[in-house]
């Protein structure tokens, strides 16, 4: 194959970013570096004990929630031995195994943080990038000019805590899910967990195992899905299947819902018995995957409650009731918002739902060399057109 002599730059060395490396390697002739802002690859799957800014969390017990077999890198399969929902620490041997198979560790750079990226001088005529890199431990900065840029920074890095009427008069400890690790520090507190999305639902059942009493609160509520799917099968090899999107060719997506709410939810976990009902169908927003969610509740170790209507100095009035709810902690599990960590004055962007920008191609420029890599997607059919592949 003929040399093409090209650099490329990209930032970020998780997933997103070891999987570009392995890409660009098998079409060859690239001359790549991988840069990563903290001490190790593996981003949101390197489990740290103390959490950094702008960096994926998760906590010490983190399971993914879609099965292996269905999350597998498609030429790399996990190995048999490992859970069929793998916990984090089996996630990051996975991708550094595969990384190590492909030989590509070697073009990552650690503690290197990219702080600008920009359309060098000659941009239109060659579509190269000027990238400027700030070593984290000798505050030295580098700066070079790159063929084509892959940003692979993740979307769930940056997090999101909504202000309530007297928040500020709250004497308890409140602070978001991102910065949860052990639970130990809540035994006999009284704890409230706002958000019912995955890490919601994992604060909320991690910390009734020592909490004096937990309370989840949530303003519209959501579809919980069980790992156990039927005959003891994970969920997704039944409900991630090509019948489904067969069934919404044919029949309204309002109706395939309300067959899987009733005829697979409802059988395993009847939401309908609990305070706080789902004011969506289940294709209509991601569900929160888990274990253990409805023997929390039907035991009382965690309560449902609805949204928050204000803070008082020692809890939370809820809506819809009379009487202040006492509470030591309040976890807020409600979610990130995805933003570039360096100027993007010169990236064309774009909000498409909820997410503020979508991984593209930057097609809307003569020479269209950066590319936004990763996975900003539900686990749902109906959304598999967010899905990016390197």
């Amino acid at each position: 194959m003929a040399s093409i002599n090209k650099r490329i730059a990209i930032i970020g060395g998780g997933i997103a970013g070891i999987a570009s490396l392995v890409a660009l390697k098998e079409e060859g002739c690239f001359d790549m570096i991988c840069f990563e802002k903290t001490d190790k690859y593996g981003g949101t799957w390197n489990y740290r004990e103390e959490p950094i800014v702008s960096v994926g969390s998760i906590m010490p017990t983190t399971h993914f929630v879609v099965s292996k077999e269905l999350s597998a890198i498609s030429n790399f399969p996990p190995p048999k031995e490992y859970n069929n929902f793998m916990k984090h620490d089996q996630i990051f041997e996975y991708v550094e195994e595969y990384a190590k198979r492909h030989d590509v560790l070697k073009h990552i750079q650690c503690n290197s943080e990219v702080t600008e990226v920009k359309r060098h001088d000659d941009f239109e005529e060659t579509g190269r990038w000027t990238v400027t890199v700030k070593n984290i431990l000798s505050e030295e900065i580098t700066t070079g000019v790159y063929d084509g840029v892959m940003i692979c920074i993740g979307h769930i890095n940056r997090p999101i805590i909504p202000s309530y009427p007297g928040q500020d008069l709250f004497k308890g400890n409140l602070f978001h899910s991102h910065s949860l690790k052990g639970v130990e520090p809540y035994r006999d507190k009284t704890v409230v967990v706002v958000g019912m999305g995955c890490s919601g639902l994992d604060a909320a059942i991690e910390t009734s195992n020592v909490a004096k009493q937990v309370y989840l609160s949530a303003r519209s509520g959501a579809h919980v899905v069980n790992r156990v799917g039927l005959n003891g099968i994970p969920y997704d090899y039944t409900m991630l299947r090509p019948y489904l999107y067969q069934l919404m060719d044919v029949f309204p997506t309002k109706f395939v819902s309300w067959c899987f709410e009733t005829g697979y939810l409802d059988v395993q976990f009847n939401h309908k018995l609990y305070p706080v009902v789902p004011k969506h169908h289940i294709l209509n927003k991601d569900p929160s995957v888990t274990s253990n969610f409805s023997a929390k509740l039907i035991c009382g170790a965690i309560i449902q409650k609805p949204g928050i209507q204000h803070f008082t100095e020692d809890g939370v009035l809820f809506e819809g009731e009379t009487e202040v709810t006492k509470a030591d902690v309040v976890i807020m599990a409600t979610g990130y918002t995805w933003k570039f960590p360096f100027p993007k004055k010169d990236f064309n962007t774009r909000k498409i739902g909820r997410f503020l920008q979508m991984p593209y191609f930057q097609t809307q420029i003569k020479t269209p060399t950066s590319r936004e890599h990763g996975v900003a997607s539900s686990i749902w059919p109906r959304f598999s057109y967010r899905r990016t592949t390197v």
